[in-house]
């Protein structure tokens, strides 16, 4: 008998089937454990059909990635297009990062790891290629809101930084308290005493104080302008939070 020819929606389906099936392992036994010979035990699949999918386990992580880069960039963009002023829109932003952890928390485990030079190099040229026009589209969002600040005067850029390095330095204190304290991501126990919400609302606020981004934090009651923004941009994410017994607490 002739193997039966897919066609391409058919085709797509498979290779989501199989990422999805990855992201539960990964949810399971972390990234660092995935082979591909797992992810064949655990798909209907055959190995040499999902070789036909993905060169190896880095392309696959890679694929994973690029659907994580997908879901960030939703979030990010309905908080660029919310009807607030720049600052509040980049703290939205900011904590829109959160919400993707919670929701997505194996993608934001292993989002990172898919940009591993040693995943990079065994995976193919146009996934390679779709997670830079992934990354040049997220990135443009934050930099379309640092741009907004300085149109209305609310910002300049310091005179020893340039825009990139502007977006790096909101960027990196939301993942690292998001990483730091992905232990209270699931939930808002504080058991350490610090609350990953509570925390990603200070230092984006300290960044943003620091870089003279106006309205400053004294003169602007920024919890009550996100609890708003949060109700009117994600209903329904906040409703599959509290679905899992998850809300955000400032």
């Amino acid at each position: 008998m002739a193997p039966k020819i897919l066609d391409e929606r058919s085709l797509k389906a498979r290779e989501q089937d199989i990422i999805d099936v990855t992201i539960t392992l990964i949810d399971r036994y972390g990234v660092e454990n995935i082979t591909i010979d797992k992810v064949v035990a655990a798909v209907p699949y055959s190995k040499g059909t999902v070789y036909k999918h993905f060169l190896g386990k880095e392309d696959l992580l890679l694929a994973i990635g690029n659907q994580a880069i997908a879901i960030m960039y939703d979030l990010f963009n309905r908080a660029a297009q919310y009807d607030g002023s720049p600052r509040e829109r980049m703290l939205l932003l900011n904590i829109s990062y959160l919400i993707y952890a919670i929701l997505h928390p194996a993608l934001f485990k292993s989002n990172l790891c898919s940009k591993s030079p040693n995943v990079y190099g065994k995976c193919s040229e146009s996934r390679i290629q779709e997670q830079e026009k992934l990354d040049h589209k997220l990135m443009g969002l934050i930099v379309g809101i640092v741009e907004d600040a300085q149109t209305n005067q609310q910002f300049k850029c310091p005179e020893y930084m340039d825009i990139q390095q502007v977006t790096f330095a909101i960027w990196a204190p939301g993942y690292g308290t998001i990483s730091l304290l992905s232990n209270e991501v699931a939930q808002c126990s504080g058991s350490n005493g610090l609350v990953v919400e509570r925390e990603l609302f200070n230092q984006s606020n300290l960044v943003f104080d620091g870089l003279n981004w106006q309205p400053y934090t004294q003169d602007r009651d920024y919890r009550q302008s996100l609890s708003v923004a949060l109700k009117a941009v994600f209903p329904s994410e906040l409703a599959l939070m509290k679905g899992m017994g998850r809300e955000l607490n400032f």
